[in-house]
């Protein structure tokens, strides 16, 4: 006879309860399961931030590190900048809005598409070829091929076009569901100018290519710069994607409070205020000061010649001893050291847009643009950077000097000088008049685009060098790398331990199977 074993119902479910408890044992009640897609807008934006003050600025020589202690200025370069982490979170903030409801084309998964376009190609700019289409799987795929810096480009040009036409029709739909943007307020005409703007940016990286009939430079940057209506670009510097500093949450890196660290420890390069001085550009009494041993000497604080900076490349005791001894011009301290809040730093701006189009003008990739010819956007962007800075058209402006034996950042005291302008007369220099669609031009172009990136947009300005050889650049012992400028930065450390093959394979169709940062890559080629 079968014996029927009857449970009480109390213990059916108090085992039912602990069953359930156990499945979900592991589950962190504190930690979320999902996330706003615009919280993750929000950490990818400040991602895109570059800072003023660290080695990049010193790589695209425009100032030096004088005191061994807080640097130097060698181009030894290790690992180039792993953005993988912040793209995850692109991806994520795609599948976060489509998960809270949003319609399949919205501002975030099209935006995603911007980012992914920046992300990738800053990373290849800096290293070569990368992980990008099997990239981002997660456990699914733990060791993604590498694609070619040429595929990586491609891509994320089409990105670009994509992101272009969906912000057209989200801005029709008058599409406000955009949060958090700190940038431009959440303005999606913003963003479809920063995007073509950026496309063009890319163009121009890929000067040495436009004999590829895959990517046609030349023809797309004339559909940009000849559509206006299709294709919106910045129409001036309130378009500037910058990133502004708040007191006491982000502050400007140099500011009273390291003013007594650091306020004396970087002089300028000769790189940067050696173009200012042959120019008898005013920008040079903004940014830096003259040096107290030529003043001390007889030189006016107005006069050119009282400005040096010095070579990367010279022996870092030998720089510091001079340095001291006032012999260089440092940074401008009452600009940059005064307050908190600095200047605001501009990731992407009007001006090196202006700049971006004159070559591409020059080059023959197109016949003009909104403004004009070559040369009306040479001089738009040599007067947004000047207006940066406070220096008008014509008229006066005044430049701060920091007094000898001040105690420096909000204590300091000043020497006011005022200054006298005219971009007329500034412009009739034969140095600074363009020269026309030609090798002389395009120089004059590259020149005035450094300066205006002083401090600005990371790398853009070593770039641009590795380039076109223009600005030139100094080396010396200083620099190390056996004099010479590094070309590329090497990939990161945990790809040659967690992707080998992969790493190894592309280290051998690249650079001889060496991570080599003298190796040159696809696009400067």
């Amino acid at each position: 006879m079968k014996r029927i074993q009857y449970i009480p119902l109390f213990l059916a479910l108090a085992f039912t309860a602990c069953k359930k408890s156990f499945n979900d044992m592991n589950k962190n009640e504190n930690k979320p399961s999902s996330v706003q897609p615009s919280l993750l807008l929000n950490g990818i934006e400040f991602n895109m931030y570059e800072a003023p003050n660290n080695m990049k600025e010193r790589w695209c020589q425009y100032y030096c590190c004088n005191y061994d202690y807080y640097g130097n200025n060698r181009y030894d370069f290790g690992s180039g900048d792993d953005y993988y982490a912040t793209l995850k979170n692109v991806t994520k903030m795609e599948e976060e809005a489509i998960k809270g409801g949003a319609a399949s084309l919205n501002p975030y998964t099209t935006l995603a598409k911007f980012f992914k376009a920046y992300f990738f190609t800053k990373m290849s700019l800096a290293m070569g070829d990368l992980p990008m289409t099997s990239a981002l799987q997660g456990r699914a795929n733990l060791t993604p091929d590498y694609d070619s810096q040429k595929k990586i480009f491609q891509q994320s040009l089409l990105w670009l076009d994509s992101a272009n036409n969906e912000l057209a029709q989200l801005i029709t739909a008058k599409d406000n569901t955009l949060e958090r943007d700190f940038y431009y307020g959440n303005d999606l005409s913003k963003w479809q100018k920063l995007v073509n703007t950026y496309r063009i940016r890319l163009l121009i990286h890929l000067s040495k290519r436009t004999d590829d009939a895959d990517i046609n430079v030349k023809q797309q940057f004339a559909a940009i710069v000849g559509n206006k209506t299709k294709y919106p670009i910045m129409e001036d510097a309130t378009d500037n994607l910058q990133f502004v500093y708040v007191h006491p949450s982000n502050d400007y890196p140099m500011n009273p409070g390291t003013f007594g660290f650091d306020g004396s420890r970087y002089n300028t390069s000769g790189t940067y205020i050696g173009l200012l001085t042959q120019l008898q550009d005013p920008r040079v009494f903004v940014t830096a000061e003259p040096a107290a041993a030529l003043v001390t000497a007889g030189k006016s604080t107005t006069s050119y010649d009282a400005y040096l900076g010095a070579s990367p490349g010279e022996d870092l005791g030998a720089m510091y001893i001079k340095a001291n001894g006032g012999q260089y011009s440092l940074i401008n301290r009452r600009h940059y050291y005064q307050t908190y809040l600095g200047e605001n730093s501009i990731q992407i701006g009007f001006a090196e847009m202006c700049f971006n189009i004159a070559e591409g003008i020059a080059r023959g990739w197109a016949a003009s643009g909104a403004l004009g010819t070559a040369e009306d956007y040479y001089k738009a962007g040599i007067k947004t950077s000047m207006a940066f800075y406070g220096i008008p058209e014509s008229g006066k402006f005044n430049a701060y000097f920091i007094k000898d034996g001040s105690p420096g950042g909000s204590d300091a005291k000043y020497d006011v000088v005022s200054i006298n302008v005219d971009f007329g007369a500034y412009y009739a220099q034969t140095a600074v008049t363009y020269a026309g669609n030609n090798a002389a031009g395009i120089t004059q172009i590259l020149n005035q685009k450094y300066l205006a990136l002083f401090r600005h947009s990371g790398l853009e300005s070593y770039f641009t060098y590795r380039r076109t050889g223009v600005p030139n650049f100094t080396t010396g012992p200083g620099t190390g790398n056996s004099g010479r400028i590094a070309m590329r930065f090497q990939y990161p450390v945990n790809e040659k331990a967690g992707n080998t093959t992969n790493y190894t394979k592309a280290l051998q169709g690249q650079f001889n199977g060496n991570d080599d940062i003298n190796g040159l890559m696809w696009i400067i080629k």
